[in-house]
């Protein structure tokens, strides 16, 4: 899986916490795993809110299960994809299983809601604008191209509704 964390909202569900709901956090900001600094101030730059648990989020399934030495069960388990996982049904169960274990493991994510793929029904269902053949292009060039994406719609403890996407071969 390549490029994960682009949160994107999906038509119907809500982006922003309600007023009074719990902190997501503050953080350092990082692009591609190092600090960035503020050009304001020249110190170092910070997120907080959403950004923060997306970045958190992106990390942890970028980071390979296990590679963490102070927390093992941190990370998403990339390498098992290729080696247990047989055929094209099983790998995508496979990181549904994955990402909904990686990303309900950070404490302000309150619920997985669902994980799919842009092949899926459930992608279809979210896009009602989508006629049977713009859906069948969709599926074939998707097969065809052999990179799928991954959709991961999370409730977090704020209240806000985030959708996570990635995309990358399942070959």
């Amino acid at each position: 899986m390549t490029d994960p964390g682009l949160a994107l909202p999906l038509p119907g569900l809500p982006l922003e916490a309600p007023a009074g709901a719990p902190s997501l956090g503050r953080g350092l900001a990082l692009a591609d795993g190092d600090l960035v600094t503020d050009p304001k101030t020249g110190g170092l730059a910070e997120n907080e809110g959403l950004d923060t648990l997306v970045q958190a989020l992106v990390m942890a399934v970028r980071t390979q299960l296990g590679t963490d030495r102070l927390n093992t069960a941190f990370g998403f388990d990339q390498l098992s994809l290729g080696r247990y996982a047989l055929g094209l049904p099983a790998r995508k169960e496979y990181i549904r299983m994955e990402l909904v274990r990686c990303l309900s493991a950070d404490r302000r994510v309150a619920d997985v809601r669902e994980v799919f793929f842009q092949d899926d029904p459930r992608f279809f269902d979210l896009h009602p604008g989508l006629d049977a053949a713009a859906r069948e292009r969709v599926r074939q060039a998707t097969r065809a191209s052999r990179v799928y994406t991954v959709y991961a719609i999370i409730d977090t403890v704020a209240g806000s509704t985030l959708t996570l996407t990635s995309g990358g071969r399942l070959d």
